[in-house]
């Protein structure tokens, strides 16, 4: 499950908007994309089970680890 808070800070740390992550995610790269309204969702919670390629996109525009993103489960 994707941690939306994590991914959250790791954007604003970075200093970008929501849309400034959608237009690097269209970069011919990357094979998916994800748009700015997706992005929102994810960060408020409201969905949190991204497909693996949309965290690995993530993970790599924002510098981290796919851990990073991830919530831990005990």
């Amino acid at each position: 499950m994707l941690d939306g808070k994590k991914l959250r800070e790791f954007r604003l740390k970075l200093g970008y908007t929501t849309q400034d992550v959608h237009n690097l995610t269209k970069d011919p790269r990357f094979q998916t994309s994800v748009s700015k309204s997706y992005l929102e969702e994810l960060e408020r919670g409201d969905k949190r089970n991204p497909s693996f390629d949309k965290i690995v996109v993530l993970s790599r525009i924002l510098g981290c680890r796919l851990d990073d993103l991830v919530v831990r489960s005990n």
